[in-house]
């Protein structure tokens, strides 16, 4: 788009155009034709009008009368060029060019930008060789014409330009088998890849003989020293994996929770072997039996692998090589509704998908940073690795990023996960040690092609016994944009997961919603990184609580914070007091006492101050947001109630707290 904007800018103030609306036509080439004059000229004129519809109607006429009209070709691309279609502007000034190149000779210019923009930097090339020759160019497009030569030719560029590139193997994890198509976990604690080593198949009787045998497989985290990751050296997953199929290619969900992979079978009558996309959950400690996507995901005429899962598990991402692509094969998205059912895969569109290959795509958590390999978009060679950002709020695709060489080669370079932090990536490769095959490497990734900053938010929803509703519901809602999700509570102990930007975090509120439950709400507070001085940590850990509302109870409001010896609060709390208002506000018949503690340390009587400053605070502000007086009272009681012993850091950090209490219901 920027040499389209660049090319309108010349269109506007060159030869070609000495003024924005001011058209001149060229030379016409021969004596044998009959041109539309009557037609042409009043194209000409309402094109220098800027009355483009009746411009098309004129030009339109025109090539009705001659097809082949040179002036109504030249007058339909300028049309175009001025309404956005640029495809038309290209195909016309084409059939010009070919007919005569000497009608406006900076025409091959302009259709090799308009190539260049389109993706095909090879015609573009042929055209701008043709310009070069021309003693009658515009000089003025030299610079900008040597600047397309350079982009087209991308081996000599990313030759002259490499981006840092530092390969590392995944210590432990790889032996002299092969490892290949790894999966980090969202959180970091496991990697799953697949493992192909040489042994007895346990499936294949006592006389079986060695032979290679692939096995999805698990390695868990075990730390990270001087940057450096290192992990187990993993063991091959139990059932209900490595039995019947052939599994590879997992992506997880944030919660650790349900991973999508691919399992592809040889048709034992046709021979042809045919891939479809499974899925399984995990519960209770054991991921459960392996089902097939449904069949608006999976099709029985073509092929579906290499899935990539955002981090909330809404939206599905994969390759196909069915009916209606752009190429061979194209990356498509599937979305999960609230009931859970998956929607019609959509196309990608031409932004990402080209008339070639597009495949193993991987969505970061940020679900905005699409990365994934193309033997379509200009290169190095191959397949390369590419980067492009999901649109949102219907904003429109960009143009996808080369990562540039190194990291891209005159081979194939297929696959590529980039952590939550956004600050490595780790590959499979079979060509930095060929005499170990296919080992997992990892790498400090650049700061151009990173994604978002990301915070994962884990948490668990503690619900008492005696509650009557026993379907809560955790809601993570932005303060500001207003924008809310409802998130998934795993069966077996009522844990989440959220991945947010880092950016919004601190606008963001976790709040449970159930019938005749007492507040329960937490802020996102980002948590200083020990290990890099002035860093935040990528996780964030919230409990909540689902009580059922009785009159005289206590219930904490356990994430509002003041300054040290003061009543003033942080913009968190303000957020969590604004949504405790609202939750008054949907319970008008409840009227509470809003209570102040304190820990003992220092003066009994300054914390009892304290404690009915802070209380005070709280009503006010609750206040503030609409809520009559009468409903709200306040009382602070310093150290004299506590809730656990002052006697170490953790006790005191309990005492010290607001609560409310239901004075009416």
């Amino acid at each position: 788009m920027r040499r389209l904007l660049l090319l309108l800018i010349v269109l506007a103030s060159t030869s070609l155009s000495a003024q924005l609306g001011e058209i001149a036509l060229g030379n016409y080439c021969g004596d044998d034709h009959a041109s539309a004059s009557r037609q042409i000229q009043k194209g000409l004129q309402a094109l220098n009008k800027g009355d483009y519809p009746n411009a098309q109607v004129y030009i339109g006429a025109a090539l009705r009368q001659n097809e082949a009209d040179q002036h109504a070709l030249y007058l339909r691309g300028e049309w175009a060029m001025r309404t956005g279609k640029f495809p038309i502007a290209e195909g016309s000034w084409k059939r010009l060019v070919k007919r005569c190149p000497g009608y406006k000779p900076d025409l091959l210019f302009f259709i090799a930008t308009l190539a260049i923009e389109a993706g095909r930097p090879e015609e573009a090339e042929g055209y701008l060789e043709q310009w070069f020759l021309r003693d009658d160019r515009e000089l003025g497009y030299e610079k900008e014409a040597e600047n397309l030569l350079a982009e087209i030719n991308l081996k000599e560029t990313f030759f002259a330009n490499p981006v840092p590139f530092d390969p590392k193997p995944a210590r432990n994890l790889n032996t002299r088998w092969d490892e290949y198509l790894a999966a980090l976990t969202p959180d970091g604690s496991s990697i799953y890849f697949t493992r192909r080593s040489r042994k007895k198949n346990k499936y294949d009787g006592p006389g079986a003989q060695l032979r290679n045998v692939e096995e999805f497989s698990i390695a868990a985290t075990i730390g990270v020293h001087q940057g450096m990751p290192s992990f187990e050296e993993g063991t091959a997953l139990e059932s209900p994996f490595n039995t019947q199929y052939n599994e590879g290619g997992p992506s997880i969900t944030a919660d650790n929770r349900f991973m999508v992979f691919t399992i592809c079978e040889r048709n034992p009558k046709t021979r042809v072997q045919n891939c479809d996309l499974y899925y399984t959950t995990f519960e209770y400690g054991y991921w459960n039996s392996i089902r097939p996507m449904p069949e608006e995901v999976n099709r029985p005429d073509s092929w579906e692998s290499q899935p990539s899962i955002s981090p909330n598990g809404d939206v599905l991402y994969f390759t196909s090589d069915r009916k209606g692509g752009y190429g061979g094969l194209d990356l498509y998205s599937s979305t999960r509704d609230a009931l859970g059912n998956w929607g019609t895969p959509e196309n990608l569109g031409p932004a990402v998908n080209t008339k070639k290959n597009e495949k193993s795509p991987f969505i970061h958590p940020d679900s905005e940073s699409l990365y994934f390999a193309s033997d379509g978009h200009p290169g190095m060679g191959g397949y390369d690795l590419f980067k492009i950002q999901i649109p949102q709020r219907n904003a429109l695709w960009g143009k996808p990023m080369n990562l540039g060489y190194p990291i891209n080669t005159e081979s194939d370079e297929i696959g590529l996960m980039v952590t939550l932090d956004g600050q490595k990536a780790y590959f499979a490769s079979n060509k930095i040690n060929q005499s170990n095959g296919w080992d997992i490497y990892f790498f400090d990734l650049y700061e151009a092609v990173q994604p978002e900053e990301v915070v994962l938010v884990k948490g668990q929803l503690k619900i008492d016994q005696f509650a009557s509703d026993d379907s809560p519901k955790v809601i993570l809602k932005n303060s500001v944009t207003g924008e809310s999700q409802q998130l998934q509570l795993s069966n077996d102990d009522n844990s989440f997961a959220a991945v947010v930007k880092k950016e919004e975090a601190e606008q963001v509120l976790l709040q449970v919603e159930a019938k005749k439950a007492a507040f329960s709400a937490a802020p996102l507070r980002l948590v200083p990184n020990a290990a890099i001085d002035g860093a935040f940590s990528n996780e964030i850990l919230v409990e909540l609580d689902h009580k059922e509302l009785e009159s005289g109870e206590a219930y904490p409001i356990p994430h509002i914070l003041f300054e040290t010896a003061s009543d003033r609060l942080d913009a968190q709390s303000e957020l969590l007091i604004a949504s405790f208002a609202e939750y008054l506000l949907g319970a008008p018949s409840l009227r509470v006492q809003i209570q102040g503690h304190t820990d003992n340390v220092g003066d009994a009587g300054k914390n009892l101050d304290l404690s009915q400053r802070r209380a005070k605070r709280v009503a006010e502000t609750i206040i503030n947001h609409g809520i009559s007086a009468n409903r709200i009272t306040h009382r602070g009681y310093g150290e004299s109630r506590p809730v656990a012993t002052n006697d170490s850091e953790a006790g005191r950090a309990q005492n010290r707290r607001t609560v409310f209490v239901v004075t009416a219901l």
